[in-house]
């Protein structure tokens, strides 16, 4: 989980400081880029939407004032503008028949600080890829990104019920597809991040 940037930042951004502004955008920039990238390969509108993102900052910096956790926030305005963005492209419409979630997790982005024997890192692979696109996406929103089940339902936009239901599902798959204990499991994913 990255470290939020001091409450007074916020109330700053908030009152319309700019350099506040700037520090929320330096701090922040990477990790919407690096979910962003989870959800598309066209960098093109990735940019526009983490712009757009930055900038509904600026311009509702009145709201920021009652925003509790700002990461939690700034994800789930990134992605609803991505969303949106990527539906209305029409040059995106491979996109459009699969579920908002589907996130492909690359060798690169899976293993980057495992140093794991490669026959576990081509099963792994596979396992990830026998999961929904939307518990691909729970996955990376709690272990990578190391939010809470509140923070990853408020995201997603579903309840924290579903959102335990779609983390549980998602374990048990991996169990049954890697026959592996469900604490070696955790351990593997949390690695991942």
């Amino acid at each position: 989980m990255i470290d939020e940037p001091a409450t007074d930042v916020w109330a700053r951004v908030g009152s319309g400081d700019q350099d506040a502004y700037g520090q929320i955008y330096v701090f922040y920039f990477r990790s919407l880029y690096n979910y962003g990238r989870k959800m598309t390969t066209n960098i093109a509108v990735l940019e526009d939407a983490l712009q757009e993102t930055l900038v509904a900052v600026w311009t509702g910096r009145g709201r920021l004032q009652g925003v509790e956790r700002p990461h939690s926030y700034l994800l789930q305005t990134f992605r609803f503008i991505l969303f949106r963005k990527l539906r209305g492209d029409r040059k995106l419409r491979r996109l459009a028949n699969t579920e908002p979630g589907d996130l492909d997790f690359g060798r690169d982005e899976l293993l980057i600080r495992l140093d794991l024997q490669e026959d576990l890192r081509r099963r792994i692979e596979q396992a990830l890829q026998t999961l929904t696109g939307r518990q691909r996406e729970a996955i990376f929103l709690r272990f990578y990104e190391g939010l809470s089940y509140e923070e990853v339902a408020v995201i997603m936009g579903i309840s924290v019920k579903a959102t335990y239901k779609i983390m549980s599902r998602a374990i048990l798959q991996l169990k049954t597809t890697l026959s592996l204990p469900v604490l070696t499991i955790l351990f593997l994913v949390r690695g991942l991040a």
